[in-house]
């Protein structure tokens, strides 16, 4: 039986890699959200409108067997390596209203690559119910959340290190 949504709403999941590529190199492939859809096992397509930066608007086709589904995406943080050597993105995904967020490190070998999806409080009842029906529980989601967090990061270190 698909476990229900929890209560408390969608903890934060993620997980995070060291790539002996300078952040640069990392950031030029985190900030193509274009290129998503070659890297992430569930998203199949990004379209960006226009020139990324915080509040740009975009549209996403999303993918799990014979589910797809749209969500909607905004910007919410842009941050190109600067003089300290770190940078960030973030992005807030609609209808689940969670936050999915890159944060790059310089360290001695490269770049450390964080990828993470913030908590939710309490999704809305479309949210929950295809979760329930369609997804087999928000729990077990979040495991192929955790795998695909852990397969996107391993691509964008093969592409980076090539």
């Amino acid at each position: 039986m698909p476990q229900p949504f929890p209560a408390g709403g969608l903890p934060a999941i993620g997980g995070e890699i060291e790539i002996y590529a300078p952040v640069e190199t990392v950031w030029a492939l985190v900030s193509d959200l274009k290129a998503m859809g070659r890297r992430s096992p569930e998203t199949v397509r990004m379209f960006i409108a226009g020139a990324p930066q915080v509040g740009t608007r975009g549209f996403n086709v999303n993918r799990k067997g014979a589910v797809v589904w749209p969500t909607t995406t905004r910007i919410t943080r842009w941050k190109p390596p600067q003089h300290d050597g770190s940078a960030a993105l973030a992005f807030h995904v609609g209808p689940t209203d969670v936050e999915w967020s890159y944060e790059l490190t310089p360290t001695e070998s490269g770049t450390r690559l964080v990828e993470r999806r913030s908590s939710s409080p309490r999704a809305g009842l479309t949210v929950r119910l295809v979760s329930r029906w369609l997804m087999g529980g928000a729990e077990n989601h979040d495991v192929e959340l955790v795998d695909g967090i852990e397969r996107t990061l391993a691509a964008i270190k093969a592409e980076a290190e090539a």
